[in-house]
């Protein structure tokens, strides 16, 4: 992903794997890593993202694309951490390959069938992109960390283009 040019560390040449993600960081990663050509669109739509911030062409274009939505109150929130269930459904909306009649039903104890993620969280499941914990739940609302975010671009990746 470093390689080529899809995800940066920090100045200090570290990537802190460890660290949270925020949500325009994963969006950026998500649309370069999937080949995108990215442009700012006139209208942000969102009441947070402003011309100037460094995110304000990923998100405009991401929005107008459909890929994402936001929250009701009209904010993106680009510098929040970013869950795992917002992370999973924003990847498999930009890959296009979120089908919410057929996903099959997940399998984890926290994760409900009337959850908002319910679809995305068992079709990335299903397509091998991410994966739970040993006690069986998803943990949709914990943050998702940089390395994590790094693994599910890579296996979008391979999914889309080498399975």
């Amino acid at each position: 992903l470093y390689s080529q040019n899809d995800i940066e560390g920090y100045s200090d040449r570290n990537f802190l794997p460890d660290n949270d993600i925020t949500r325009a960081e994963f969006l950026k990663i998500s649309l370069l890593n999937l080949g995108y050509t990215v442009s700012s669109v006139q209208e942000a739509e969102f009441t947070d993202v402003n011309p100037g911030d460094w995110y304000y062409q990923y998100v405009t274009f991401a929005k107008s694309k459909g890929f994402i939505s936001g929250y009701s109150d009209g904010s993106f929130h680009p510098n929040d951490p970013i869950t795992r269930a917002e992370a999973v459904v924003m990847i498999t909306q930009i890959a296009g390959i979120i089908d919410y009649d057929t996903a099959s039903l997940s399998s984890f104890s926290d994760v409900t069938g009337t959850d908002w993620f319910a679809a995305a969280v068992a079709l990335a499941t299903e397509y091998e992109i991410v994966e739970g914990y040993g006690d069986g739940t998803f943990r949709p609302y914990s943050n998702i960390s940089r390395g994590e975010a790094a693994t599910v671009a890579v296996r979008v990746w391979y999914t889309l283009y080498v399975d």
